[in-house]
């Protein structure tokens, strides 16, 4: 049989007397009452012998579960008339938040299997409603949140991932020192970005510099909120757009090509993208074959493999230099997809020469994206936006864990 001396190392139950225990239908129940000496005036304080009892109520808690056997504390309290301040209230219970149904230590239990756990498995294992057991996670979540600092912030990298189908993105805002997301909020555009810069200033954050795509989007909202402030734009982009350009190049010669000439262009796409340090050796015959086959599709992949040398280079100067010298090639090159990205990167080149006085990239928010990915997989999806958010801003403190 319990006694107070269980449920108080068990439980965390103090300042209670065990009443009986009661075991029916495969659970539980504790019945216990305050101690007298305990009792305290929910509003002003006053002392046990300030106070009379003037009338009962009984409370039934979750407890935590004993095995797969579910645990309940039955409270028998009291209303208590305060002789000080002539209120009439019920005892404050303090191993209870507010109206809900369950312990506290029972929801410490639940957050820490949440950790490593999906929440349908832990509401399985306490045989909780699922609802319950994500609102205790989510109230956890909240808490943790809210006491973020983002006074300490120097470094950020901003993108977007698709939500779902559609065309639904949601910008995703990255510590790159920590690897914390700080923000996330649905859409694409500047003012889903703007609310967040306004409150990183409000905190005085020594902001050093900010690493994005060339979306307009979000270089219009930095300059907006920082109008001074460094933005570095990820070399991972650029070199997307360099292989789009050369992946529309190849389209466009083989659909105008007939013949052998055709035959040689045929297959030759991810030859192309590849990068030219990571090409076998029957492949670099093959790349030669190209070249004496079709002049433009060469010209094409060596500008290509230039650009990506952009970023070796030791200092802003040499780097500059490689890339005046870069887009003047690529003007006079005949090819007018680089023709265009030419002109792009022309007119972002302050931000990709930044990345020589802040070298930060948003390589680790990419990485980021999946693991968001593997959490909606998991997850089946989330109804609950807010909820998937909070989930967001401590995904790099999860551990992946598989059975076994």
């Amino acid at each position: 049989m319990a006694t107070t001396s269980f449920l108080y190392h068990t439980l965390g139950l103090r300042g209670y007397r065990h009443l009986r225990t009661d075991y029916r239908h495969a659970e539980v129940a504790h019945h216990i009452e305050l101690q007298d000496h305990k009792r305290r005036c929910r509003d002003c304080g006053a002392r046990w012998h300030e106070l009379t009892l003037a009338g009962t109520f009984q409370r039934w808690v979750r407890a935590l579960p004993v095995g797969r056997r579910v645990q309940w504390v039955v409270l028998h309290g009291h209303e208590q008339c305060c002789g000080r301040c002539g209120k009439t209230l019920r005892e404050p219970i303090a191993f209870v938040e507010g109206k809900r149904r369950c312990m506290r230590v029972l929801e410490t239990y639940v957050i820490e299997l949440c950790q490593f756990a999906t929440i349908k498995h832990v509401a399985c294992l306490v045989a909780m409603g699922w609802d319950t057991v994500k609102d205790i996670y989510k109230g956890h979540l909240k808490r943790k949140v809210a006491k973020r600092r983002l006074s300490g912030v120097h470094y950020i990298a901003v993108d977007e991932f698709a939500i779902r189908k559609g065309h639904n993105y949601m910008t995703v805002v990255m510590d790159l020192e920590s690897g914390a997301i700080l923000y996330a909020q649905e859409g694409r555009d500047a003012q889903a970005l703007v609310p967040f810069l306004k409150r990183l200033k409000r905190s005085r954050a020594k902001l050093k510099a900010v690493a994005i795509d060339m979306s307009q989007a979000y270089l219009n909202a930095v300059q907006e909120v920082f109008p001074k402030l460094a933005i570095v734009h990820d070399g991972y982009h650029v070199v997307a757009l360099a292989n789009k350009a050369i992946d529309d190049t190849r389209r466009d010669l083989y659909r105008d090509l007939k013949g052998e000439e055709r035959k040689v262009i045929k297959g030759t796409r991810f030859l192309l993208l590849r990068g030219g340090e990571r090409l076998r050796k029957e492949a670099k015959q093959r790349l030669d074959a190209l070249m004496a086959a079709n002049e433009p599709l060469y010209t094409a992949y060596l500008l290509k493999e230039e650009l990506r040398m952009f970023w070796a280079m030791g200092d802003e100067e040499t780097a500059e230099l490689v890339l005046d010298n870069w887009l003047e090639e690529a003007r006079v090159s005949g090819l007018k997809y680089f023709e265009k990205l030419a002109e792009t990167i022309d007119k972002n080149r302050r931000g990709l020469l930044s990345y020589f006085q802040h070298r930060i990239s948003t390589g680790p928010l990419e990485g980021m994206n999946n693991k968001i990915k593997v959490l909606k997989r998991q997850a089946y999806g989330f109804r609950d936006n807010a909820y998937f958010k909070l989930r967001l801003y401590f995904l790099h403190e999860a551990t992946p864990a598989f059975p076994g």
